[in-house]
């Protein structure tokens, strides 16, 4: 079955509470959204090229007055799904796609893209402020037993560490418990599942894993049990709750002005926001890794990349004198695709500092140790188009996250940035970029070094 994005919007669109054949699993969820503590985020202009890193630092202006100054946790619940055909990485209820988390976000896009004259765009949001008005408050609650239905839930990829990490594997969780012995199945486009993925699965839901199967067709249900983010949800209906939540004290009045369909409303709340799936996967994986495993680890890290296996080839440039002086300070190189699920998890427990260029690994933030400091180095490029991605895997695990623009590797024009429909390019470190990464690292050595009962020792001896 092939989503025809032509249609009207209510006829494309599942609406919750509007139209039939989705209900939660019994109990209905108490909350919908809620105030979080999250990530503290600082970003850096620093490319070497003064009329580059002026572009960098007006970007940064302008996302930083954009940002949201407090952080929200979107609950995610159990539910209950009939008519559902699940097929290339998201479903269908009855006829109409159905928007779940970040496969709804897909579609959104795909939407977008296929209908981007004014007056489709005007018709889309008006159908979701209908909807709003016309639906229930809240979806019913399913009344007959469920332990005998399958279990459908949505995956990108096959090979991609980032989506598996921060949309799919937390997804488990809502069923970790569940002893009904029914399938559970990722539903992905294509057969191209990497071993990392059932490695991950087995390591943090042990006791579920031996039901996961991977489904690269498309499968109709009459009923299946799913995992539903209620990210959508926040712009498709009037729900109580979510108004409840935005009033309470200590959050951003800017929120009530988010929680809208276009994307510029949806790309804010993404970056002040995160599922609980994704606190559910930290919690999890914490429990199943001994802390032995973490005080083995380096404490001060560099994440290497081995790019002579499955790992696409991006380059780094200009690294060296920075890994030098880090070297120094007694930092470690550590290649994570050498390192087992759980040993991942502990080495990100472990580390008081982690320095990685942008790239999927950054998704381990998930893991990382709360107030821990990490640093992504970045590019105009990542800057333009992939900034923002790792914000929910920072605030959830609440780690001081701190972004340096660099420059692109082997980018001659700088003129122009090529989109990373072109592919995404390497990051060249110059000067600017090593003195400021240098900085951060010893501001925040010196900050652990006045604490009390701080040790003299190497931090990562």
């Amino acid at each position: 079955m092939k989503v025809d994005l032509a249609r009207p919007p209510m006829s494309t669109f599942h609406m919750p509470g509007l139209h039939p054949g989705l209900s939660y699993l019994p109990p209905r969820p108490g909350w919908i959204l809620r105030p979080a503590e999250g990530a503290r985020v600082r970003l850096f202009a620093e490319s070497d090229n003064p009329k580059l890193r002026r572009a960098q630092q007006n970007a940064i202006d302008r996302q930083q007055r954009r940002m949201l100054a407090s952080v929200m946790e979107i609950n995610c619940a159990p539910v209950l799904l009939e008519d559902a055909t699940f097929r290339h990485g998201f479903a269908l209820i009855g006829e109409r796609a159905w928007l779940n988390g970040a496969a709804g976000g897909r579609l959104r896009t795909r939407y977008d893209q296929q209908n981007q004259a004014e007056w489709r765009q005007a018709r889309l949001h008006d159908a979701f402020r209908r909807a709003r008005g016309a639906a229930d408050q809240t979806l019913p609650v399913w009344k007959e037993p469920a332990d005998d239905l399958p279990i459908a839930i949505e995956l990108k990829n096959g090979f991609n560490y980032y989506h598996f990490t921060v949309e799919t594997l937390g997804c488990l969780a809502a069923f970790a418990d569940d002893d009904s012995g029914q399938p559970i199945n990722l539903h992905l486009p294509q057969d191209n599942v990497r071993g990392f993925i059932p490695d991950f699965i087995a390591a943090v839901f042990p006791g579920i894993a031996d039901r996961v199967a991977f489904v690269s067709s498309g499968r109709p249900y009459d009923r299946v049990r799913a995992h539903y983010s209620h990210r959508h949800y926040l712009y498709q209906t009037a729900d109580e709750r979510i108004r409840a939540a935005i009033a309470e004290p200590g959050v951003d009045p800017a929120w009530a002005e988010q929680l809208r369909s276009e994307t510029q409303h949806r790309k804010a709340v993404a970056m002040a926001s995160y599922d609980s799936s994704l606190r559910l996967l930290r919690e999890h994986a914490l429990r199943q890794v001994p802390g032995k495993l973490v005080e083995e680890r380096p404490r001060l890290v560099w994440m290497g990349r081995d790019e002579s296996g499955e790992a696409r080839a991006r380059g780094i440039t200009g690294h060296k004198p920075l890994l030098a002086e880090l070297s120094a300070r007694g930092f470690e190189v550590v290649a994570f695709e050498h390192l087992g699920p759980l040993e991942q998890i502990a080495q990100m427990q472990a580390a008081d500092i982690l320095i990685a260029p942008h790239g999927a690994g950054l998704a381990n933030m998930v893991y990382a140790k709360s107030g821990a400091l990490v640093i992504e180095i970045g590019t105009r490029q990542t800057q333009l188009h992939r900034w923002g991605d790792f914000l929910p895997a920072a605030h959830v695990s609440r780690c001081h996250y701190d972004t340096v623009f660099a420059d692109v590797a082997g980018l001659s024009d700088l003129a122009r940035v090529p989109p990373i429909s072109e592919g995404l390019l390497g990051v060249h470190v110059g000067r600017n970029a090593t003195r400021r990464i240098l900085d951060l690292v010893d501001e925040a050595l010196a900050q652990d070094a006045s604490q009390p009962g701080a040790s003299s020792s190497p931090r990562n001896s």
